[in-house]
C-alpha cells in the first residue's frame, strides 16, 4: 500500500477528513456537522478502500468525535437562546464524562450510559434555526416542556444506534445497514 511518513494513504486520508471537515461548521453549522457526521459514519469504509484499517478504532474513533463535537458546542456557546445553550453545554459534558469513564475503565457500557445525544440535539436546533423557528426575536425551544419533548423525540433513534455499537458491539451502522441487504 502507498505510504507517506511510513503512514498508510488510507489513513491519511480518512484522518484528513475527519480533522478538516468539522472546520466547516464553523462557517456553516448544519452542512458542517451532517458532512462530520457522514464522514464519522462512513471513516471505517473510506480507509477499507485503500486496504487498511483504523488502529484501535474505537479510541480513535472516540477522540475524533470529541474534536467536532467540540467544535459544535463552540459554536452552540454563541446561541442566544440560553435554555438551548445550557443544554447543550450540559449534554455534551454527560457525553465527555462517559467517553473518560469508559477511557479509564475500557468498559464500552459507559457510551451508552452517557449517549452521544449533544450531536442531535446540536443538529435538530440548527435546523429550527434554518427554518427560522428559533430566531433571535423568538425562541422555539421556550418552555422545560418542549425542551423535554425534543430531547425525548431525539433519543428515540439514538438509544437503540448506542444499543447496536456499544452494547451489541455489532459493527458500523453503515456496514449494518448494507449486510441486511446482501
Amino acid at each position: 500500500m502507498p505510504e507517506i511518513l511510513s503512514i498508510p494513504i488510507g489513513l491519511i486520508v480518512v484522518f484528513s477528513l475527519r480533522l478538516l471537515v468539522p472546520l466547516t461548521i464553523f462557517r456553516w453549522p448544519l452542512a458542517g456537522g451532517v458532512v462530520s457526521l457522514i464522514v464519522d459514519a462512513l471513516d471505517t469504509n473510506i480507509v477499507k478502500l485503500f486496504g487498511v484499517e483504523i488502529p484501535n478504532y474505537t479510541f480513535t474513533d472516540k477522540y475524533l468525535d470529541t474534536y467536532y463535537l467540540t467544535i459544535e458546542l463552540l459554536v452552540s456557546l454563541y446561541w442566544l437562546n440560553k435554555l438551548a445553550r445550557n443544554t447543550s453545554i450540559f449534554l455534551y459534558l454527560c457525553r465527555l464524562l462517559g467517553l473518560l469513564a469508559f477511557q479509564f475503565t475500557k468498559g464500552e457500557y459507559w457510551l451508552f450510559i452517557a449517549p452521544n445525544l449533544f450531536e442531535n440535539f446540536f443538529l435538530f436546533f440548527v435546523i429550527m434555526q434554518v427554518l427560522k423557528k428559533e430566531t433571535t426575536e423568538n425562541f422555539w425551544l421556550n418552555s422545560k416542556k418542549r425542551l423535554f419533548i425534543a430531547l425525548f423525540l431525539l433519543c428515540l433513534p439514538k438509544i437503540p444506534q448506542e444499543i447496536i455499537l456499544h452494547v451489541w458491539r455489532v459493527g458500523s451502522p453503515v456496514e449494518t445497514f448494507f449486510g441486511f441487504f446482501s
